[in-house]
């Protein structure tokens, strides 16, 4: 999909400017709203971009989160094997994404244990082995302590865009940085059975409008409303947007798994490396080990960001050894769960 200059703002202000309205946007941006309506719609009927409600998992009970990859036996373009993937992680509640780039299999769970975290992956595993589709030497689990590791980005396009448009990184603290995340704590744990409701519907449908999800859940959209800026205020859910970068023309995924030793005294999560403008879209780091996604243009691109990587890394910590780095075709992405979030919340809520 080839955009225009003025498309590529607008794209990019949509992605980095979540929580604006059109107007507030517009000012922004400076492009005139008619203008930035007509695109911003235009890209949601041509699915180039999607709205998100994303529950701060901080805030709730669970301890790890799991990042798990491996090589698959073969290419799933078989209906039934894209069907069976399908129903595994569907029936795997701690799942919130799962991926296949070509050949790899790319698994984000999130768990209140060790011990929940140890029974699912042994069902997960047991289910794709009864299917041929991996072996258990090939799977590379990561696991993140929430309580000492940083989910820096958690599919945020805002540096991807910039990098891959030619726009200017700006350095303004990012939406949700100065939330007080007790207070945020405080509300999750006491919602009213109203709220409940209400979050699980915005959960459960974040393309629509207040009024359709009110018809939703026989409510009113003043109630929706006024529990969702609530929620918003306070952090407990965060609004985004993600894009389907297979249509943007990117030639190259990169997926990154680093370990290492911290220097400089870091309390939490990995080597501060947001000032290097890193063109991921997810990352994670935790005390000794990272992993991100990241999407460039093309080769050149991906050595020059790799190097940028590698010397902001090395400037905040010992690295074991270069980083595994693999590369993949973007349009070859198969999306089996992307950010589904309801089940975890569900869950959550059950005992609270």
């Amino acid at each position: 999909m080839k955009l225009s200059k003025n498309e590529k703002v607008i794209l990019w202000g949509l992605v980095k400017y979540p929580m604006l309205n059109d107007r507030q946007l517009s000012d922004k941006i400076k492009v005139r709203m008619s203008t930035l309506n007509a695109i911003k719609n235009k890209m949601k009927r041509n699915e180039l971009i999607f709205d998100r409600i994303v529950p701060n998992v901080e805030i709730m009970d669970y301890e790890i989160l799991t990042v798990s990859w491996t090589s698959l036996t073969r290419s799933v373009k078989d209906l039934n094997d894209l069907k069976f993937l399908k129903g595994v992680f569907g029936a795997h509640p701690n799942t919130y994404t799962a991926m296949i780039f070509g050949e790899t299999l790319l698994v984000l769970s999130l768990y209140k244990n060790y011990t929940d975290f140890r029974k699912a992956e042994h069902r997960m595993i047991g289910e794709l082995r009864g299917r041929q589709l991996i072996r258990d030497e090939t799977l590379h689990t990561n696991l993140f302590p929430l309580s000492i590791s940083q989910i820096s980005k958690n599919f945020d396009y805002t540096a991807v865009i910039e990098r891959a448009f030619g726009i200017k990184a700006q350095d303004e603290n990012r939406e949700g940085d100065d939330i007080d995340q007790e207070k945020a704590r405080d509300k999750i744990h006491h919602l009213t059975r109203k709220e409940k409701t209400i979050l699980k519907g915005i959960l459960e449908a974040p393309d629509l409008p207040d009024n359709k999800i009110a018809t939703m859940l026989d409510t009113t959209r003043q109630a929706v409303a006024r529990h969702k800026k609530e929620l918003l205020d306070l952090g407990v859910i965060k609004k985004t947007r993600v894009i389907d970068y297979g249509k943007l023309g990117f030639d190259i995924l990169c997926l990154v798994e680093g370990h290492y030793n911290k220097i400089d005294n870091v309390y939490k999560g990995g080597p501060d490396v947001k000032r290097f403008h890193l063109p991921s879209f997810f990352a994670v780091y935790g005390n000794s080990e990272t992993v991100s996604l990241s999407l460039f243009k093309d080769f050149d691109q991906f050595t020059e960001g790799k190097q940028i990587y590698l010397d902001a890394m090395k400037r905040f910590c010992d690295l074991h050894t270069d980083p595994f780095i693999n590369l993949y075709s973007p349009k070859g992405t198969i999306t089996l769960k992307h950010q589904e979030y309801l089940p975890l919340v569900e869950d959550f809520l059950k005992d609270h």
